[in-house]
């Protein structure tokens, strides 16, 4: 039995008694991935993993993810992206996502392991998008269900637009958006394993709600983005160096904030696209 400690009612656990040292046995492995379904995201302090220990423990939950097309990977690991920010390399994910929500298949978890991290500031959120749809009105329950939002590439075009050549700007930002493409997404979905209905929006990539005008679309927006921007659904991690972070991203919303430069912060992560666990057929559109 692993000890599973909550860290606020909606969200959040920590799991201790995992020696990453070793290779995770299976009933270990089913254990975690029970924690993780229950808590939405799970965490080990000082957990002390190697990249290969990282790499093994992400292959044992499904199919992880290509290298990164633009951030740079861990030597000898292609499938670790390494995150590194200072003043130099500021961070693009201090806004409220779910990862890569415009790909055709969302991809099911992340592992992330903190291998330096400021003194102060470098915190991480997460809120469940289940415990925001919980808290929606009837009313609005009502008429959200049935609603599509279309995903983007959103914040991200940033990194392919620079200040030297508008020309070249606009020419590598098509080839991103034809690359990386669209997706249409209901804005209530269930969970595909637990059966939880959650709200299936994040401002950082959701650019338009099927159906409604652009100034209807952007209010509706405002409105899911102030509703989902509640403390009772969130929880804040403060990191120390080799903590590991697992979150399902069916189910949640993280936040990477940008307070700790022009100190340097270092992590790597690995992202599981699929969920061995899961029926293919009861995956969600």
């Amino acid at each position: 039995m692993l000890n599973v400690k909550k860290i606020t009612p909606a969200i959040g656990g920590i799991i201790q008694g995992v020696n990453f040292s070793q290779p995770i046995d299976e009933a270990t492995q089913d254990a975690i991935y029970r924690a993780l379904l229950e808590h939405k995201v799970i965490f080990f302090r000082a957990a002390e993993i190697t990249p290969a220990a990282h790499l093994a423990f992400a292959k044992s939950f499904g199919v992880i993810d290509e290298p990164h097309p633009i951030y740079p990977h861990v030597d000898g690991y292609e499938n670790i992206v390494k995150l590194e920010n200072n003043e130099k390399t500021p961070p693009d994910t201090n806004a409220w996502h779910t990862d890569l929500t415009y790909k055709q298949h969302q991809p099911f978890a992340s592992i992330l392991v903190a291998r330096t991290v400021p003194d102060i500031g470098g915190d991480t959120l997460w809120s469940s998008s289940s415990a925001a749809y919980d808290r929606l009105p009837e009313h609005m329950k009502a008429y959200l269900d049935g609603l599509d939002a279309i995903h983007d590439l959103g914040d991200f075009r940033n990194n392919f637009v620079s200040d030297t050549n508008p020309e070249d700007n606009r020419q590598k930002l098509n080839d991103a958006i034809v690359r990386f493409g669209q997706n249409v997404r209901p804005l209530i979905q269930k969970h595909p394993i637990t059966g939880q209905t959650f709200l299936n929006f994040n401002e950082a990539f959701v650019n338009h709600i099927v159906g409604l005008t652009t100034n209807e679309s952007n209010a509706l927006k405002t409105w899911l983005t102030n509703h989902m921007n509640r403390p009772e659904i969130q929880m804040r991690w403060k990191w120390q160096a080799g903590d590991i972070a697992m979150w399902d991203n069916r189910i949640t919303m993280h936040y990477a904030v940008a307070d700790y430069l022009p100190a340097y912060r270092c992590m790597n992560r690995i992202t599981v696209v699929s969920d061995k666990r899961e029926s293919p057929a009861k995956a969600p559109r």
